[in-house]
């Protein structure tokens, strides 16, 4: 069944730093987005049929206009919000009743290590560890499921199991992991931050085998699909949902078809390769730095695996 969901960046600032920030938050002096803008393509889109509407930044709750935008929301109808957010915000309880007043009913909380060392180097923000983590146990406390996305870095890649189990531990209904997009702040960032595939597969399989094994719900996004077999069937970009964004000032119809389309492409290892059809491709600056090869030896693995199915 299709997920049909409204998507708005709310604003371009931010209360934490992170230096691979896919829209280079740590970047931004001002905001380019206007609140009238955002009201508009709520009105514009209340007749749709969309399931939820699903707020992100920058950091969507430092927004001063946060409560009635929410507001807005419910007058015209949205059943459900969700927001994206570091969760610093929600240390504050009566905070945090007043959004789930409003209607939101999921936060999707960035989570990046397993202790303050990683998580506040890789946020820039000395102190943002334990907020998130007291925001994940208030939204929890006040009945709202949580959702955390973590970001593969070289820095937190050793704690993957650690910021995994450190998940369950505070009762999080729901593991996004996802590839480092090296646009905005991450473009820096890429040689510095971004994992190789060998990298990659050697910190994250065995974390999916351990999160998969105990029956938790976790995810992928962003990966090429020959990184992550055998778990190519977790990624979050299956076709399932109907994203139409609103970043600013541009309306993205469809999400993840553009982000296929215009982020990520496909190169010679490519060609054949038995998920290419359900696959998203490479991103294109990833592609550009650190060229196809690495790819290629993970096609080499996907026909050892099809060898080894056979016998």
């Amino acid at each position: 069944m299709m997920m049909k969901q409204l998507s708005m960046h709310v604003t371009d600032l931010c209360n934490e730093k992170c230096g691979f920030c896919v829209v280079g938050s740590p970047l931004a002096k001002t905001d380019s987005v206007e609140y009238a803008e955002l009201v508009q393509f709520l009105i514009a889109n209340a007749d749709d049929g969309f399931e939820s509407l699903n707020l992100h930044g920058g950091e969507p709750t430092i927004h001063p206009r946060l409560m009635e935008l929410l507001d807005t929301a419910h007058v015209f109808g949205y059943p459900e919000v969700q927001i994206q957010t570091n969760g610093r915000r929600l240390k504050d309880r009566e905070f945090v009743e007043k959004l789930k007043e409003r209607g939101v009913r999921l936060f999707v909380i960035s989570l990046h290590g397993a202790d303050a060392h990683v998580q506040d180097c890789l946020t820039q923000t000395p102190g943002g560890f334990q907020e998130t983590i007291e925001g994940i146990r208030n939204a929890k406390r006040a009945g709202i499921p949580v959702r955390v996305n973590m970001v593969v870095t070289r820095m937190n890649m050793g704690q993957l199991g650690n910021i995994c189990r450190l998940c369950v531990e505070l009762g999080v209904d729901h593991i996004n992991i996802s590839n480092l997009h090296p646009v905005g702040s991450g473009y820096f960032a890429l040689d510095m931050q971004a994992p190789t595939v060998a990298e990659t597969r050697a910190h994250l399989l065995p974390v999916l085998d351990e999160l998969t094994g105990q029956g938790h719900r976790v995810t992928l996004e962003g990966f090429p699909l020959c990184v992550v077999q055998p778990y190519q069937h977790l990624a979050i970009e299956d076709g399932s949902r109907f994203i139409r964004m609103l970043y600013q000032g541009e309306v993205y119809d469809n999400y993840d078809q553009f982000m296929d389309d215009q982020t990520r492409e496909f190169g010679g290892p490519c060609d054949g390769c038995p998920l290419r059809s359900d696959c998203g491709g490479v991103y294109l600056e990833y592609a550009e730095r650190r060229g196809w090869d690495e790819f290629s030896a993970a096609r080499a693995g996907l026909a050892g695996t099809a060898a080894d199915a056979a016998v």
